[in-house]
């Protein structure tokens, strides 16, 4: 069963960070992160009658792989207790975890991979084609899913700090969490006969458009805040 509550937080979240600051798209989504990290170690303390059944969800259909998007799907997956793949036969991308985290990492992906077209669009012209636009997405793609599988990590190794309204969170139980939740979904596949591959990476069509897309990946601060202080305190309040 989705807990609506905390999907129309990360969703109110989402809302708050504008698309015309470059910093702001995965600050919110690496709050969006922690936040969802919380619910479900809530869930965990209260035992495994309450814990979310494991099942999968279509997002999007591409007639190719789409490299940048796959970077980018499989990362903001990962980073949070899901795991993105591709059908080849179809085209569907598709997640697969808990109720709740599906529909969060869907909500994610339509976030960031929008913040990445826009920032592309942006560059069009003066010479740049194709190939560089196509660079700039798997740069910045890239990058992205680098930062937030980062703060994975650090909520793995150095765990989850308290706010006002939730005790801090030690790392051995963030990555028993996590780890639950891999070996959850590796079961899942299993009983669905579902095989999984992984492709080699690709072809960059253009360094220059590569490395432009990774610096601006780069320079989006994870810590910085979304929204000026009143409304970050509220929101950090809510959470």
């Amino acid at each position: 069963m989705v807990e609506t509550s905390i999907v129309e937080k990360i969703k109110k979240l989402l809302a708050l960070a504008t698309s015309s600051n470059e910093n702001e798209s995965t600050a919110a989504a690496a709050k969006a992160s922690v936040l969802l990290a919380q619910y479900n170690l809530s869930l965990a303390d209260l035992g495994p009658n309450h814990q979310e059944e494991i099942d999968q969800s279509g997002v999007e259909t591409t007639s190719k792989f789409v490299t940048w998007k796959m970077i980018l799907f499989s990362g903001i997956a990962e980073a949070n207790g899901c795991t993105g793949m591709r059908n080849n036969y179809s085209g569907s991308m598709f997640l697969v975890g808990s109720s709740t985290n599906l529909i969060v990492c869907k909500h994610l992906y339509e976030y960031l991979s929008s913040a990445i077209e826009k920032r592309a669009k942006y560059r069009k012209g003066s010479g740049r084609g194709l190939a560089y636009l196509n660079a700039f997405r798997v740069g910045c793609a890239t990058r992205l899913r680098q930062r937030l599988l980062e703060q994975k990590r650090e909520m793995e190794e150095s765990g989850i700090p308290g706010s006002v309204d939730t005790a801090a969170t030690p790392a051995i139980v963030v990555r028993s969490m996590f780890e639950k939740n891999e070996q959850a979904i590796a079961d899942y596949l299993e009983s669905q006969g579902v095989k999984v591959k992984t492709r080699a990476g690709a072809q960059i069509s253009s360094e220059v458009g590569f490395n432009s897309g990774y610096e601006v990946g780069d320079k989006i601060s994870l810590q910085k805040q979304v929204q000026p202080e009143g409304e970050q305190k509220k929101l950090n309040q809510s959470l």
